[in-house]
């Protein structure tokens, strides 16, 4: 059980054939996953970092395999490299790699790689300034905090740095190698080495302080104190309180989702994990430095100076074993399995199970996967003649996707599993399924204000599907065998407008044609009365008035609804009237309703026209114009007619115009006598006017009289 140099000789010589096979990788020594569950690591020894796909392809992010510096603005897998340590992703898909020989960090967007701090000269200086001008010492563990700033380990420099829009800062440490600041300022204190670092959700920074066997922390508020680690290197503490366990040569450290803080213990050969309770447990790595095979029980498996520790998408732990020239997880089932290449062959096999022949809108698909690591995880999706239609998680290695979504026909179905880093993608067998119409329900109901010859009627349907899904296409609302009006349905109903339904009583249904899923249904027949359209009549409860002429006649009239409630305005008017009179109703307007209205209409007449001084018939009327001319002829006389004529001649004057006179007036008798005018009579029509609910004009009348004295 011995640990020094002869027992690992002994132990390096029993692996030496599997050591062997591993010959693919010279020297990974720091891993990061990408937001897909993606694998990053970088090779120390080939100068190259390389990504490991869920799928299990092995592809080159960056650098050639030639140790040096170069390529920057280019294509990073035509870049230089010299020994990188470090990785992080950023958020954005950013790599961050220590660039550790070339004393930079470099940055790989888009394939192109940059130089992202450093100016390649070993040492220490910048802070405050832009990180490109700055001196760095071997950086090499790297990781990003909340706000997307990167942290490193300026190893050499015995500091911790944050890179923040460009500008270098140091976090924590004086530049010193040594031990000591625990519980005041990071900045003022000493560290040795730093070699890991990981940031917890509140913000804190855990730090792997390698050659003070140690992991110290620094709270949001800038306060450094040792939270693993007695600060001499060896192995002892487990199940006990981290502060009090040996730790030797910590190197990388990380915080799992649960927030327990999972690092290399890199010179014990083991991967350790802190509860948040403060608890250290060993959950990868014994007593013996080697190699364990594929499979084995994690806790009992020896390790090789394990460096860089990460976590995978799905939460477990996975890790550098360095001088092994692996990559490795600890599996959930406490195995530990190699997850990069090369790796031992391994296959996964998919099975899609389900009924030939399901009703559309019923059934499941069940996805089953089985590979060489037990328990497969990650997604699977259901493929449709190739065309993806679901993806699923996988629970215990299996899933069941719906196949509600699917049309009726024929399927062809196939799953496609994405792999999980240990199991390698694959895919299904075909399977062929039938997938039959279902069955609806169609049901009628009526809508609408009133139901009345003429007028539009509203008609609508449901159409109900049998199972899951949602029926389309059209539905005919027939009367009889007559089409009365068809509708599209939305969201499984359907109105339509019947134009003009005769009176009487309508036998109605609605068929509903089907679609692509579901069959064709009919209603049930329903009676739909359709009443005539509501017309009001007008009559006179008094039909004739006699009334002294100057004096006010009333006729009380009454408007009486037919064929239900007349809910139109009903105005007045009348013709026939005396010259000179007037007429008024009152109300001025009325709606009938149901019940009917009364109405009185009011006649102002005037008085019947009297003389007693008759007009002169035309013979009288010339008589007296003669008489009128006789009477006036002494005046018509001039003054120098009348001073011929003799005085005497004046005397007979008289005589002769009392002749005139009785001559023009003649024989008889004349007498003026006065005469009264007789009753008249009229007839009076009244007439009323409304508008119907179909916006037709209706008039009706009635004729009453009226005689004035």
């Amino acid at each position: 059980m011995c640990r020094r140099a002869g027992a690992i000789v002994l132990v390096l010589l029993f692996h030496a054939p599997l050591f062997a096979q591993a010959s693919s990788l010279l020297l990974p020594s720091a891993v990061a996953y990408d937001a897909a569950g993606d694998l990053f690591f970088v090779d120390t020894n080939r100068n190259q970092v390389f990504e490991v796909s869920l799928a299990g392809t092995l592809t080159t992010v960056a650098g050639t395999g030639t140790q040096g510096f170069g390529g920057d603005g280019a294509a990073a897998t035509g870049a230089l490299l010299n020994a990188p340590q470090g990785i992080a992703i950023g958020s954005d898909g950013t790599v961050y790699v220590s660039d550790t020989g070339n004393q930079r960090i470099r940055a790989i967007s888009n394939g192109q790689i940059a130089t992202f701090a450093g100016t390649g000269i070993a040492g220490f200086s910048g802070d405050g300034a832009s990180a490109l001008a700055a001196t760095l010492s071997k950086p090499t563990g790297l990781a990003i905090d909340a706000q997307g700033a990167l942290l490193l380990c300026d190893t050499d420099n015995h500091r911790l740095r944050r890179i923040s829009a460009g500008v270098i800062t140091t976090v924590a440490g004086s530049g010193v190698q040594g031990f000591a600041g625990d519980n005041a300022a990071a900045t003022a204190a000493e560290l040795d080495s730093p070699a890991g670092v990981a940031v917890s959700a509140d913000g804190s920074l855990y730090i792997a302080d390698t050659h003070n066997h140690r992991l110290r922390l620094i709270s949001p508020s800038g306060i450094i104190q040792t939270f693993a680690g007695t600060g001499a290197a060896g192995y002892s503490g487990d199940t006990g309180q981290a502060t009090a366990a040996q730790l030797s040569s910590p190197r990388s450290v990380t915080i799992d989702a649960a927030g327990d803080v999972i690092f290399s213990d890199s010179n014990n050969h083991r991967i350790r994990s802190i509860n948040p309770q403060g608890t250290i447990t060993t959950i990868a790595g014994s007593n013996w430095q080697g190699l364990a095979a594929d499979g084995s029980v994690a806790t009992g498996s020896p390790l090789n100076t394990p460096r860089g520790v990460t976590l995978s998408s799905f939460n477990a732990p996975v890790f550098a074993d360095m001088p092994n020239y692996l990559v490795r997880e600890v599996a959930a089932n406490g195995n530990i399995y190699t997850i990069a290449i090369p790796q031992p062959p391994r296959s996964s096999i998919v099975t899609v199970t389900a009924l030939p022949s399901i009703t559309y809108g019923q059934g499941s698909a069940t996805i089953t996967v089985s590979g060489s690591v037990p328990t497969p995880q990650g997604t699977v999706k259901l493929l449709d003649n190739g065309v993806t239609t679901n993806n699923a998680t996988l629970s215990a290695g299996a899933t069941t996707i719906s196949l509600a979504s699917l049309n009726a026909g024929s399927h062809s179905l196939s799953s496609v599993y994405a792999g999980d880093g240990l199991n390698p993608a694959s895919t299904s067998a075909t399977s062929t399924l039938q997938i039959l119409q279902s069955a609806s329900t169609t049901t009628l109901q009526t809508i609408g204000q009133s139901s009345y010859a003429g007028l539009p009627l509203l008609l609508t349907a449901t159409v109900s599907p049998a199972s899951a899904g949602n029926p389309t296409g059209e539905v005919d609302f027939l009367d009889g065998t007559t089409l009365a009006a068809k509708a599209t349905l939305v969201n499984g109903l359907a109105t339509g407008t019947y134009l003009a339904p005769a009176q009487g009583n309508h036998t109605v249904i609605a068929q509903y044609a089907g679609d692509t899923n579901f069959l064709p249904s009919s209603s049930a027949a329903t009676t739909v009365a359709i009443a005539a359209m509501p017309d009001f009549s007008l009559s006179a409860t008094s039909t004739s008035q006699t009334v002294q002429g100057g004096l006010i006649a009333t006729y009380p009239l009454l408007v009486s609804s037919q064929g239900g409630a007349f809910t139109g305005s009903v105005t007045f008017s009348v013709s026939g009237l005396q010259a000179g009179s007037t007429a008024s109703f009152s109300p001025s307007l009325t709606v009938p309703g149901a019940n009917g209205a009364t109405v009185v209409m009011s006649i102002q007449t005037v008085p019947n026209t009297a003389s007693s001084s008759p007009q002169p018939s035309p013979s009288q009327k010339q008589d007296n114009d003669t008489l009128a001319f006789l009477l006036a002829m002494p005046l018509l006389l001039s003054r120098s007619l009348r001073r011929r004529i003799s005085q005497r001649k004046l005397d007979i004057l008289p005589i002769i115009l009392s002749l005139l006179l009785l001559g023009s007036l003649g024989c008889g008798a004349r007498t003026i006598s006065s005469s009264t005018e007789g009753d008249k009579s009229y007839s009076l029509t009244i007439t009323a006017t409304s508008t119907n609910l179909a916006g037709a004009s209706v008039a009706h009348t009635t004729v009453v009289s009226l005689v004035v004295e």
